[in-house]
């Protein structure tokens, strides 16, 4: 089986050198590598793009992987998590369905969901994953929704005090009102290794050190939207 990797990063932080936000590709062309190697088939390149969004049509690696797939150069194209691909579902669904039905005909296979759309449990598997995945996003944003509703009806924020950089939160907010849902944020902040300054834990009887941590999730992204939207009805 001939494969070709593909790795993508969103956006690039502009706290961070270049060399530190190309950190998640290298990390991404790793797990593509080992999984082609468990599996036997030839890795022929990785191909990359970079700061570029994954509802971006034009991405020139993306044209690449295309390319490599509709000439017969490569017969499955290997990603770590298939939001590298695209983050909408109809949009994936499109890429694995036959191309005699209207789709792209792609092989798909995603290392962290062990998805092989070379299978037709794979391929159901990959298609269960993108409707569910258009379904978080929606739903993720109508809690949002009703959230800050809620505070505007209030014109409070509770919660002890965020050491987040206003400037991380405002990025935050505007990748969320540009459609990106609260685990896609979270997964990308992480991936990029954007710090997020924390309290801390502490024993008991001591007091917590604040620290630095690269890890984020859902709460975290929807956390700053909320303190984004207090301030704006405060300014």
């Amino acid at each position: 089986m001939r494969a070709v990797g593909y790795v993508r990063i969103s956006k690039a932080d502009r706290g961070a050198t270049e060399d530190q936000q190309r950190l998640s590709l290298r990390q991404q062309a790793d797990t593509i590598r080992a999984a082609c190697e468990a599996k036997g088939w030839e890795l022929l390149r990785i191909v990359e793009d970079f700061a570029l969004s994954g509802n971006d049509t034009e991405r020139p690696g993306f044209i690449e992987v295309t390319e490599a797939v509709t000439s017969g150069e490569a017969d499955v194209v290997v990603v770590r998590h298939v939001d590298r691909l695209y983050r909408k579902g109809w949009r994936l669904l499109k890429l694995v369905d036959p191309v005699a039905e209207g789709g792209d005909g792609w092989n798909v296979y995603s290392v962290e969901q062990a998805f092989d759309t070379t299978t037709p449990e794979g391929w159901f598997a990959f298609a269960q994953f993108a409707l569910f995945g258009d379904f978080e996003r929606r739903l993720t944003a109508k809690r949002t929704k009703l959230a800050l509703a809620q505070l505007r009806k209030e014109g409070k924020h509770t919660g002890r005090k965020s050491l987040i950089p206003v400037e991380v939160e405002d990025r935050i907010a505007q990748l969320h009102a540009d459609g990106m849902s609260a685990s896609a944020i979270a997964r990308l902040l992480t991936d990029e290794r954007v710090p997020r300054p924390t309290t801390g834990t502490a024993r008991k009887g001591e007091k917590a050190t604040p620290t630095t941590v690269f890890h984020w999730d859902h709460s975290h992204v929807l956390g700053a939207i909320r303190r984004v939207e207090v301030r704006s009805r405060a300014s």
